[in-house]
């Protein structure tokens, strides 16, 4: 096999590019079943959570213990109507319009004098409404209506995050980071462990044996492999201290890319890491980070343990920021139409490269 035979899909000017950002948002992210959030952050009524897609913000927000989830920009003169996350009825901080649970502006301050709107009219005025589904600990809304419900969308994995929600329960971290890197080479570092022997030989490389098993489903990929002898050894320990209930699904590593921009790392059986890679912009990136261990006895080597995975995770992660930003810069001054070349251990970047590019097509 020549190399040319093992051309990614995705050009260097695709991470760098405006219009192929703007692009991405119409036809890879808006008709995708996209996680915004945690239903442990939408328990009680009037809770709400917000999510930004490029320039689209979100609001889920509970009515009386039923989601719904909306365009997070006031009818009236289009401020936000949420920000962050928080439990306060859905109204506009601006001018105090309040929205019901289908959208429609219920409460318009001095209407009958300045505004004269009927029933009719407020109707008109409602929030765009977009798609919500639930799956484990995770709310996923879809902007662009139609196509596969969400379990369809993600296919075997639809089953692993209602597993891996049912084994880890215990959160204990909730992250947001930026990168100076294009989502794109965020999911790409995410995809391979052909990086980690050299960049992270003091950290990642040390428990972890690159001989990963990947398999594919419709847009998505998974890698499983094993984990080295130390690591075993300590989550050996770790379970006898705390009363691990691990999976046994996952005994050792598992990795899923769920198309396009989500990551999950499972270790153990017993620590799960779920992220989101959201574009800000064509060559910056934030991450939200959110970590969960399995089930335990809560006593009080629980927080020596956790201290031990916030510390590790934030090594790994860092060294990655530091790699993707400088790999960023590369694609700048490589030739613009150049794509990767994409080794046996590279297989889930062409995978996702492949799906992104059919998602693509005919538009850039």
């Amino acid at each position: 096999m020549t190399y040319q035979d093992r051309l990614g899909h995705i050009p260097a000017d695709h991470y760098w590019r405006e219009d192929v950002l703007a692009a991405e948002i119409e036809h890879v992210f808006k008709p995708s079943w996209l996680c915004v959030g945690f239903v442990r952050d939408l328990q009680n009524d009037k809770d709400f959570i917000t999510a930004q897609i490029g320039p689209h913000s979100i609001v889920v927000q509970n009515f009386g213990g039923e989601l719904k989830a909306f365009r997070n920009v006031c009818s009236h003169r289009f401020s936000k109507i949420q920000c962050g996350k928080g439990n306060r009825i859905l109204q506009c901080p601006y001018h105090g319009w309040t929205y019901d649970d289908f959208g429609k502006p219920i409460g318009v301050p001095l209407n009958k004098q300045s505004f004269g709107l009927d029933e009719t009219d407020k109707v008109a005025l409602s929030l765009e409404s977009y798609e919500l589904e639930t799956v484990g600990h995770f709310v996923f809304v879809r902007m662009k209506r139609g196509g596969p419900s969400v379990a369809e969308f993600l296919g075997s994995f639809y089953d692993d995050l209602k597993h891996v929600s049912e084994i880890c329960p215990d959160h204990f971290e909730q992250e947001s980071y930026d990168w100076a890197a294009n989502w794109k080479l965020g999911m790409d570092n995410a995809a391979e462990g052909y990086h980690v022997p050299l960049v992270h030989a003091e950290s990642f490389g040390l428990i972890l044996s690159i001989d990963l098993k990947i398999s594919t489903d419709a847009e998505h990929s998974r890698y499983v492999g094993h984990l080295k002898e130390r690591s075993l050894k300590w989550w050996g320990q770790v379970a006898k201290s705390i009363r691990l209930e691990p999976s046994e699904r996952y005994p050792q590593y598992g990795n899923f890319l769920i198309f396009p921009n989500i990551v999950v790392t499972f270790s153990a059986g017993a620590f799960l890491t779920f992220q989101t890679f959201e574009p800000t912009g064509p060559q910056t990136l934030r991450i939200h980070s959110t970590s969960w261990l399995a089930r335990n006895n809560g006593r009080a080597a629980r927080g020596m343990v956790i201290d031990s995975l916030k510390a590790f995770s934030a090594q790994v992660r860092n060294e990655d920021r530091d790699i993707c930003a400088v790999a960023q810069f590369g694609t700048r001054d490589a030739p613009p139409e150049r794509p990767p070349v994409l080794g046996e251990l590279e297989g889930r970047i062409a995978h996702f490269q492949q799906a992104y590019a059919k998602r693509m097509e005919s538009v850039i």
